[in-house]
């Protein structure tokens, strides 16, 4: 009687991006084996982003609101709407629009310089990362359900990971 081996990890991510990394950080926080497997190697080209303000919340239980602050990304306290024949509205500021003080205020960021900085707090989470490397293939079971993942690295090795 063959005995069937445990996965490698409990949960494998596709994609590194914001949410991929939010994900792996929340569940490696919680003791979860993560695995984020991602394309590109980290910083990559993305384009800029303007975070909203209620992008406050979830930043904060990133635990990413102290290094937002720090960070050399413009801090924005209002919007402005411009139409297509170019009429600009009033300032939307945000502290009179919202009873909630945290999202008083939000960033302009540079994309890249974000998504490493949402990566890397996954790392420090617990999760594993891995850059570089392309899924190739989900694997399943005899009832079809995802089991893992073929994956390619940068050195053109083939790996079959479980989950």
């Amino acid at each position: 009687m063959v005995m069937p081996t445990s996965p490698d990890y409990d949960v494998i991510i596709i994609g590194g991006g914001p949410a991929g990394a939010g994900t792996g950080a929340l569940l490696a926080e919680y003791g979860h084996r993560v695995l984020i497997l991602e394309r590109e190697k980290f910083p990559r080209y993305h384009i800029g982003e303007s975070l909203i303000p209620f992008t406050f919340g979830p930043l904060e239980r990133l635990g990413l609101v102290d290094r937002m602050k720090a960070s050399h990304f413009q801090k924005k306290y209002s919007v402005m709407f411009v139409q297509p024949d170019g009429k600009r509205s009033q300032p939307f500021y945000f502290h009179t629009r919202y009873d909630i003080n945290s999202v008083a205020q939000t960033w302009q960021v540079l994309r890249s310089e974000f998504d490493e900085m949402l990566l890397r707090n996954a790392a420090e989470k617990g999760a594993e990362v891995r850059e570089e490397c392309q899924v190739t293939a989900l694997l399943r079971d005899a009832d079809d359900a995802v089991t893992g993942v073929r994956v390619t690295g940068k050195d053109g090795k083939v790996e079959e990971i479980t989950a």
